[in-house]
């Protein structure tokens, strides 16, 4: 395979003097699109979201890899879209979020479909448009309570923004809450706000204004409601986390869909440590013996989340060594002492085969992207594939 590499913050050139990698692979994250293209069908739009940096895996590397692959990307602000236009991306661009006014002429110059929940700001972003039709969606709160128009002003919104005819509603779309969870309770509220999206746009097609891209469904979303979530009169599906290989629930499906990013560093220092010796910050870990610490060169600050001190582990020579003491900004310590053969300069795994993102999340009730978006420009990213 031919490897790329990309530093974020410092020169690819200085990879070698890094502290720890976040190695990603470009070839299965094609190959994760290509099995979620291949469920939803030709006919359904993908729209890949890659703000946050593409979930930290970079989002200049990771859009250029699947551009070829997918309909639309996803962005939470102008900056990022901005960035992917900056470095070469054609592909429509969606800011999933609300703009600021001030941005309107960054959006309007570089292209940017806008989401759009509010008459004002629509008509704002009219009247800076000239010579061009900005398109827009429509963004619809249907139960997650931070953003969005209520369903039963939405068709008031499309008609006051089509009467003026200086945007182009190009789509509609709510957000699920709870799709990832499986209680009774938070399934029955994800059919909820379902059902309500799609009641709205049974009425707007029955008024002649249903937009032409309608979505719902994030990774979850899509997991859990099937062909539900992108069957009529729903056609684009927003999958994040899937396409990096993790998967909320299981189906038959998504068996092949793989993770596509790893994080290792190296030990750096092993010491005898006596019993009863406090290890870190805070003294909230003492030797019950003697034990055989060593020190890893990365903290909080590369992404090391200080929530895992004392609860989570690492992998060495395949083996589990648990983290002890707190995590601090530049250094994390484990025990050692159950891997004998453990010396300065082995390889560590700190998230990878055997030591997967949704397992760490799971240790500190998380998101699985909490994982990957604290991964810091300290950590240069190695491409593959």
């Amino acid at each position: 395979m031919q490897m790329a590499a990309q530093s974020l913050g410092m020169a690819a050139k200085n990879l070698g003097m890094a502290m720890a990698e976040a190695r990603v692979d470009l070839a299965q994250l094609r190959n994760n699109i290509t099995i979620v293209r291949k469920q939803i069908g030709d006919e359904v739009r993908l729209l890949f979201p890659v703000k946050a940096d593409a979930y930290g895996h970079g989002a200049e590397q990771v859009a250029k890899a699947a551009e070829n692959a997918v309909d639309y990307f996803g962005v939470a602000n102008i900056v990022e879209a901005q960035e992917l236009r900056r470095n070469g991306v054609s592909k429509p661009i969606l800011i999933l979020f609300g703009s600021r006014r001030e941005q309107i002429p960054l959006l309007v110059d570089n292209d940017i479909t806008v989401s759009v929940s509010d008459a004002e700001f629509a008509r704002a972003l009219g009247e800076k448009a000239q010579n061009v039709r900005p398109k827009v969606h429509i963004c619809v709160d249907t139960g997650m309570g931070r953003q969005g128009i209520l369903p039963d002003k939405a068709a008031e919104l499309i008609t006051t923004i089509k009467q003026d005819d200086r945007l182009e509603v190009e789509g509609i779309f709510s957000h699920f809450s709870v799709a990832y969870s499986v209680a009774p309770e938070h399934r029955a509220y994800t059919q909820c706000q379902l059902h309500s999206f799609l009641d709205l746009l049974t009425d707007l097609k029955r008024r002649g204004i249903l937009p032409p891209l309608r979505h719902i469904a994030n990774s979850a979303g899509l997991l859990q409601c099937g062909e539900k979530a992108f069957s009529p009169p729903l056609n684009m599906v927003r999958p994040g986390v899937l396409l990096h290989g993790y998967r909320e629930f299981s189906a038959a499906w998504t068996e092949d869909i793989k993770p596509t990013m790893s994080m290792h560093t190296w030990i750096t220092a092993i010491r005898e440590i006596p019993k009863g010796c406090a290890i870190g910050y805070g003294c909230t870990y003492h030797t019950p013996a003697p034990r055989r610490i060593a020190t890893l060169p990365v903290g909080y600050a590369d992404g090391m989340i200080w929530r895992l001190s004392n609860q989570s582990d690492v992998v060495i020579r395949g083996e589990r060594a648990p983290i002890v003491g707190r995590i601090s900004m530049d250094l994390t310590t484990v025990d050692v002492s159950d891997i004998p053969a453990a010396a300065v300069g082995d390889e560590v795994e700190l998230i990878g085969v055997n030591q997967p993102a949704d397992l760490l999340a799971d240790r500190i009730d998380a998101a699985i992207e909490v994982i990957f978006t604290a991964i810091s420009k300290r950590v240069p990213r190695i491409y593959v594939g």
